[in-house]
């Protein structure tokens, strides 16, 4: 009979240290451990062992919340990494598109030449624009398959005057109420605003090149690249992939002169 009551209290023993069983059961249990020696070691042994059991499970729950934690720790260093990262990059390409937009407006636009060739699949043209104070003379060439196109457009001491050649003869019909063929100078992609350096510096990567022996800033975007000279802060050249054409600029600053400008008109016309 002890050893069937034995028995029944070792398989309850469990449920009692997990704390399931009944008032009554419990009741039984511990009356019966007051007065069974073997059942009571049972149950010392038996709780250690649940002990241990506990400790090691909590152990590995602690274990892997600590795996988590830090993992999410290192989430995040590396998002803030990138974020700064990718802050210090912007804000470096925004102070360099201020800094060659300022450089560009600064220059002296009094005196100065400047060259544009156009070459595209179809035809090559050619702009020199040469300015002396009120004075300047503008010449265009353009070159395809019907032959040679030139235009020039002129003010010298008060005297203006606009002419067409094609294949060296003279164009009479030229409408010189068009708009002047001579352009201003080219501030690349800036917009001479907030937002606009804003924008390209969020769209264009900016690299530091060289190009024909000048140091450069390249603008690089989906389908362009815009050259921009360092120490003036003005494009030099564009490639444009989606229309398919190439643009080079050349500036001079202080050389222009009034004789100058008056032999060009000269032999342009000779």
């Amino acid at each position: 009979m002890k050893n069937k009551e034995c028995n029944l209290v070792k398989d309850l023993l469990p449920n009692y240290i997990d704390k399931v069983t009944s008032n009554e059961t419990n009741v039984f249990i511990e009356e019966h451990l007051k007065n069974c020696d073997e059942c009571r070691e049972s149950f010392k042994n038996m709780s250690e062992e649940i002990k241990v059991d506990y400790k090691n499970n909590e152990n590995k729950k602690i274990n892997i919340f600590k795996k988590v934690n830090n993992k999410i720790k290192l989430l995040k260093t590396i998002i803030f990494v990138i974020i700064f990262l990718f802050i210090v990059i912007f804000i470096r390409k925004v102070a360099i598109l201020y800094k060659v937009e300022n450089m560009a407006i600064k220059a002296d636009y009094k005196n100065y030449s400047k060259i544009r060739v156009e070459t595209t699949e179809n035809c090559t043209i050619k702009k020199e624009y040469y300015k002396h104070n009120d004075n300047f003379v503008a010449i265009t060439t353009r070159i395809d398959e019907e032959g040679v196109e030139e235009m020039i457009e002129y003010q010298l001491n008060g005297i203006k005057d606009r002419r067409s050649f094609k294949n060296k003869v003279e164009n009479k019909d030229v409408n010189k109420d068009k708009n002047s063929i001579r352009e201003d100078v080219r501030y690349q992609f800036l917009n001479k605003s907030f937002w606009g350096n804003i924008g390209v510096a969020s769209i264009d990567s900016i690299k530091s090149v060289e190009l024909g022996h000048k140091d450069c800033y390249l603008l690089v975007g989906d389908d362009y690249l815009n050259f921009i000279d360092k120490e003036t802060g003005l494009t030099i050249k564009d490639v444009n992939f989606h229309n398919n054409f190439v643009i080079d600029y050349k500036y001079t600053f202080g050389d222009v002169t009034d004789e100058k400008i008056e032999n060009l008109i000269n032999d342009f016309q000779s």
